[in-house]
């Protein structure tokens, strides 16, 4: 049976992956002297992906660790939904 956990770590994986070989073709365009606009554009969205991969792993910390700490079910859910934008919002 796969855990909200193994999903998440999967999820993590793939992002990762991608951009890894978004690195590798920008390399690529480097080397092949591509229009500096087109590699910056590149770097953009990797910058984009890995921000967004480092907001959900700070959730599911939260959600694993600190969430632990709340009193009720919909207590619980409302401080994650909180201190996840604020993470968003400044990440």
């Amino acid at each position: 049976m796969t855990t909200k956990d193994d999903k998440c770590r999967a999820a993590i994986a793939a992002r990762l992956s991608r951009a890894e070989g978004q690195m590798r073709g920008i390399r690529k365009m480097m080397e092949e002297e591509r229009d500096c606009v087109d590699i910056l554009r590149q770097l953009a969205a990797i910058d984009g992906a890995i921000r967004a991969t480092a907001r959900m792993i700070v959730a599911r910390h939260l959600e694993s660790c600190l969430g632990r700490a709340a009193e009720s079910e919909a207590d619980r859910v409302r401080i994650m939904r909180e201190l996840s934008d604020m993470f968003g919002r400044f990440s």
